[in-house]
């Protein structure tokens, strides 16, 4: 056996060895044994030794329990330097005929050459935590190891050693997956994770002489093409979940390492399209390259090799110096060095956390024309098969977190997703291109082929992982999770233009869910203002996604006009007191499903979502901030992403007039340099014109405002706060609004309780909410105050008692004088907390007040103190510090199950009353509120008249007090629903303008009033009423004026004046024309001040008194005194009750006036 290539030389002794000696002659003396090139042969093929297997196994175990277990790499270092996989795993496998595919001596061989290949290929890359000084001592050497690995593997000169690394998972795949084993699972996962390993290794340290692309992404897609590891992979991807239910974790990695950093526009170009591309590409290097030199030209001189200073002369005759020739290449030239040396570069401390370090996501890959075409096809047939199953089972193991997924698995599921839904919809429009091309029009393909993407499971996934991802700052993850919640709504958008119904009801419905959660909305504004120093590649995936978003939900809320999210409710202090406090309770104990979905029910609410609203969170400093930082990138972006931004200024600029907030020097300075800098934007860019628009419009505009408003001038210096944007928009101060805070509610004690009670059951309530030491307070306060009420009484009975002694017998007793008053004795709460508990502590407030103490002002505020009135004695103040006292050290007991506070109730505060001014309440259900405005009540001349207070039916307003509340609620209810009818049927005169001449009806009505007074007043004189006043009546429901003498009545011509139809308890009356109604009779007389109660139009009782005045009976006066008789009818109450009646004197009556329009 011949010697192999690359075996190691011998160690200088100068130089000590990085590896066991014992450890590198036992690797080595393996190696041996295993084989090696025959000598005999023609060719030199490669024979096995007599111990291959063994000897295989063997180096298997030193990998295992020395290189993986000890963290050494010293086994790995030394099969590196004898050359172990080129020289001889690689050239056993190649030995390997098709037909030997089921032979099992010979497949256990090529099993263990992959068990060996893989860890020698296995990713180097380790966390700080686990890397050793043997991992930085072998690194370098063991990374141009795996190159060479790779290189060999991918040339080989038979051309098929990923097909032979395949074979030996076929006849694992060949067996049932019910019979599959564990063996068997294990043989097609070492494949894969052979073909991963594979995928993943790139050239360490490539330069111009060893550019890598030997081992390129072109070269790795081309042997993964040629060799079938492509259809490997769909078989395995399209059969996941059913055939395949345990490699879905590593064929996701292969995936994310073959599609990484290329572009998916390109693949799907046609030869047309990139030689058309890569011609403007070497237009755009050639006109930078002429544009670099044109400003760096040099004249050609004999000072070109001597230094050079400059000076500039200013207007006020300044100089200003300048070195270097730099400033001799154009008329700015000097003035913009000048501006570089004052540029102010804010010093930033080092990125300890790798911010700001560049990852997977910033490499651009280009691949050549055949892996091109072939990577296409892979890419097509996936999708067509292997998209859904496969992403399917990798979604559910994330939600499950299963083991074989590693810790990278979701940013690398979130960025391949990503990638194929944006090389779907290249696709499709590259096939409508083709279409149109060639006058073909077919039938689109539905969007299923991704629906495992457009899940609501998969949204649910995606915005949780975000989430995280933000809280814990992981901004390579989340740049993840912005490129698939990007793409996801581009496709969305595509699908809502497809022709087929059943992909535009699907978009609708996404719409809705990625549109429902408020969470995931704030979510995008918090990453778009996260923005510090990530890498520029996170910068745009960011401003993209903001970009999309803004413009997909406006539309969606344009198309919507009533459109609901989901919020979570604002915690006032209170709720979060009693969170905190629940949470400590339950902390102990376990809460099922159904406590926790009802504890999250509670804290989230369906609310309108205002699109405007959610718009304003974006006119902020940070967010600006983002866009103009990757509008500083300008040279490099192409029209697409500078019109991004420009968008993103002109709706806070235009559509939402927040000029203010672009007033900046930088934006300025960035405009200026884009458009009239020396390295301005080529005229060439698309997105030239509209640059140049919109900076002269925003230039404009802000000379403009700082004519108008000179203070801008220092105000584009500095960062704006609110305030003064509200100023320098409005020209004045925002009126700021503080919230008074608001005494706690009114507590009472139950009736039946005596003073010991009552306080007992404050004390103990207080107790019980370990609020002693108010209990204790109080006991110190009461038993100062005591003792100087005291005092004060002692000195004042001392005081009383002198004067009494001095004073001379004989002389006349003197006035009494008036009792001298004890000073208020004010409490003093010594803390703030006390105070604070004095106005905001209901319990606390209730046991001063049930002490007798009171408020020093009725109109109570937070600095309203309390205090003891001066009519509370001395002994009193020592009977309730006793009570203080008593039931502190013992409180009282009650009965089982009963608790102090079922003892106190809230104070029910009095319902205002009604305004009837012609316009009632508005109405939740609606209808009928515009009749009402159209028919007030009362006259507008005349709505000033107070209601007069009726002195009839006492008894009915006491008997009212002990209805139940919910039925005069119903009363109340319906009397209003009964007015609204009334109302809709008056047919006023207030607003009638008749145009005809009626002079002879109002000569004919004067002339009858003036017959009325000439007649003089009546009496009402009642031959049963009694001198007290009082008499003997039936209530009914209608009340009638029976004339006792009917023919006199007749006879005088007066006519008879009905009683208006009262309304009985349930607040129903009888139907009639309201136009033959009298409502009431006023009275007024001219001899007494006295007010007769009357109800007329411009008097409107108010509906407080409405259950006194129904059962009053209203007396009219006959023409000539005749007396009549008031009979009452009530079906409901038939008792007799007396009514006190005041006799009638002889008085001068005016003349009657009736009013017909209400009840």
């Amino acid at each position: 056996m011949s010697s192999r290539e690359g075996s190691p030389e011998i160690v200088d002794d100068k130089f000590p060895d990085v590896v066991d000696p014992l450890i590198r002659a036992h690797i080595y003396s393996l190696c041996t044994a295993l084989g090696g090139a025959s000598t005999t042969e023609v060719g030199g093929r490669y024979t096995l030794g007599d111990d291959a297997l063994a000897v295989l196994k063997d180096l298997r175990r030193w990998l295992k329990l020395y290189d993986e277990k000890l963290n050494r790499y010293d086994v790995a270092r030394c099969l590196s330097e004898i050359n172990l996989i080129k020289g001889d795993l690689l050239e056993i496998l190649a030995t390997w005929k098709d037909s030997d595919t089921m032979n099992k001596s010979k497949h256990r061989i090529m099993l263990a050459c992959i068990e060996l290949l893989t860890p020698l290929t296995w990713p180097l890359e380790k966390d700080d935590e686990q890397m050793t000084r043997n991992y930085h001592r072998h690194m370098p050497v063991l990374q141009y190891a795996q190159q060479g690995y790779k290189k060999a593997i991918l040339q080989h000169r038979s051309n098929k050693m990923l097909k032979d690394i395949i074979r030996v998972a076929l006849p694992s795949i060949a067996v049932p997956v019910d019979e599959r084993g564990d063996r068997d699972e294990g043989i097609i996962k070492l494949v894969l994770y052979a073909i991963r390993n594979i995928a993943i290794i790139e050239h360490p340290n490539p330069t111009d002489m060893d550019p890598g692309e030997d081992i390129g992404r072109s070269a790795t897609i081309n042997a993964f093409a040629d060799q079938n590891v492509f259809d490997l992979l769909l078989t395995i991807s399209s059969g996941i979940g059913d055939e395949f239910k345990f490699q879905d974790g590593v064929m996701l990695e292969i995936l994310y390492h073959i599609v990484k950093g290329i572009d998916v526009e390109s693949i799907f170009r046609n030869e047309k399209q990139e030689n058309e591309k890569k011609s403007n590409d070497i237009s755009q290097l050639l006109k930078q390259e002429n544009e670099a030199n044109r400003k760096n030209v040099r004249t050609a001189t004999r000072h070109n090799r001597f230094g050079t200073t400059v000076w500039i002369e200013k207007e006020d005759g300044a100089r200003l110096f300048v070195p270097g020739q730099q400033a001799l290449l154009g008329k700015n030239a000097g003035l913009e060095k000048m501006d570089q040396t004052k540029k102010y570069n804010k010093p930033r401390g080092a990125d300890k956390k790798g911010v700001s370090r560049k990852s997977d996501f910033d490499m651009n890959i280009i691949v050549d024309n055949a892996a091109r075409q072939k990577l296409r096809d892979f890419v097509e047939n996936f999708i067509d098969s292997g998209f859904n199953p496969l992403f399917h089972s990798i979604r559910r193991g994330l939600e499950r977190d299963v083991d074989r997924l590693m810790d990278t698995a979701a940013k690398q599921y979130f960025t391949v997703v990503a990638w194929f839904l944006k090389a779907e919809r290249v696709r499709r429009n590259a096939t409508k291109q083709a279409d149109r091309e060639n006058g073909v029009s077919a039938a689109e393909d539905s969007f299923g082929v991704v629906a495992a993407a457009l899940e609501q499971e998969f949204l649910i996934t995606l915005s949780k992982r975000m989430m995280e991802w933000f809280d814990m700052k992981s901004w390579k993850e989340l740049q993840a999770g912005m490129r698939c919640f990007t793409q996801i709504m581009y496709t969305v958008q595509d699908m809502t233009q497809s022709p087929i119904e059943d992909d535009q009801e699907i978009a609708e419905n996404i719409q809705n869910r990625l549109f429902y959660e408020e969470t995931t909305m704030i979510l995008i504004l918090d990453i778009l203002k996260a923005y510090t120093r990530q890498p520029f590649k996170w910068l745009d995936d960011c401003t993209e996604m903001v970009h999309v978003h803004l413009r997909l939900l406006e539309k969606y809320a344009t198309q919507h006009e009533h459109m609901f999210i989901r919020s979570r409710k604002r915690q006032t202090k209170k709720r979060k007191q009693k969170a905190i406090e629940d949470g400590e309770q339950e902390q102990g104990g376990e809460e099922n499903d159904e406590e926790l979905a009802a504890a999250s029910k509670r804290a989230v609410a369906d609310r309108a979502f205002d699109f405007q609203k959610f718009e304003a969170r974006f006119l902020q400093t940070k967010c600006i901030d983002t866009f103009v930082a990757f509008l500083e990138f300008y040279k490099e972006l192409n029209a697409e992403q500078i019109m991004r931004a420009i968008k993103f200024f002109h709706r806070i600029f235009e559509k939402r007039k927040e000029e203010v907030l672009l007033y900046r020097v930088d934006i300025v300075d960035l405009f200026y340099r884009m458009m009239q800098g020396s390295e301005n934007l080529s005229r060439h860019n698309l997105a030239y014109k509209q640059v140049d628009q919109f900076a002269r419009y925003y230039l404009k505009k802000l000379f403009r405002n700082l004519e108008k408003e000179p203070a801008l001038y220092v105000e584009i210096l500095f960062t704006k706060m609110n305030s003064t944007l509200y100023r320098l928009q409005h020209g004045r101060d925002k009126d700021v609004r503080v919230a008074q805070p608001r005494a706690a509610a009114e507590l009472k004690i139950k009736d039946g309780m005596d003073q010991d009670g009552q306080v007992g059951v404050v004390v103990s309530v207080l107790l019980n909410n370990d609020k002693s030491e108010h209990v204790e307070w109080l006991k110190d306060v009461f038993k100062k105050a005591m003792i100087e009420r005291r005092s004060w009484e002692d000195e004042a009975e001392a005081r009383r008692l002198l004067e009494e002694e001095s004073r001379d017998p004989d002389a006349p007793e003197p006035p009494p004088a008036e009792k001298p008053v004890p000073p208020i004795i004010t409490l003093d709460p010594q803390t703030d907390e006390r105070k604070l508990a004095m106005y905001k502590d209901g319990k606390f407030r209730l046991l001063l007040k049930t002490l007798g103490c009171e408020k020093a002002d009725a109109n109570e505020t937070a600095y309203t103190k309390w205090i003891i009135p001066s009519n509370i004695t001395a002994r009193e103040i020592q009977d309730s510090l006793r009570l203080l006292q008593k039931h502190a050290d013992s409180p009282p007991v009650y009965d089982e199950g009963v608790q102090p506070d079922d003892f106190i109730k809230r104070v029910t505060a009095p319902r205002p009353p009604r305004k009837r001014d012609g316009g009632m309440s508005t109405d939740s259900e609606g209808g009928d509120t515009d009749v009402e405005a159209l028919f007030p009540q009362n006259h507008p001349e005349k709505s000033g008249s107070k209601p007069k207070k009726r002195t009839l039916g006492t008894k009915r307003r006491r008997r009212n007090d002990e209805v139940p509340d919910d039925i005069l609620e119903e009363r109340r209810l319906a009397k209003a629903q009964k007015e609204k009818e009334k109302i809709t049927k008056i047919k006023s005169a207030l607003y009638i303008v008749d145009s005809d001449d009626n002079s002879e009806d109002d000569a004919t009505f004067f002339e009858r009033e003036r017959q009325i007074r000439e007649r003089g007043p009546t009496m009402v004189d009642q031959p049963n009423m009694k001198a007290t006043g009082t008499r003997k009546r039936k209530r009914q429901k209608v009340a009638k004026v029976v004339n006792d003498d009917s023919d006199s009545d007749r006879r005088s011509g007066t006519p008879a004046v009905s009683a208006p139809e009262t309304t009985d308890d349930e607040g129903h009356d009888d139907e009639g024309d309201i136009s033959m109604r009298t409502e009431a009779v006023n009275i007024q007389d001219s001899d007494d001040d006295a007010p007769v109660p009357t109800r007329t139009k411009s008097n409107p009782i108010d509906l407080e008194d409405d259950e006194d005045e129904k059962e009053a009976p209203i007396f009219h006066s006959s023409a000539r005194g005749q007396p009549k008789t008031v009979v009452l009818d009530d079906e409901d109450e038939e008792e007799d009750e007396d009514v006190p009646i005041a006799r009638p004197k002889a008085r001068k009556r005016a003349p009657v006036v009736m009013s017909s329009d209400s009840e």
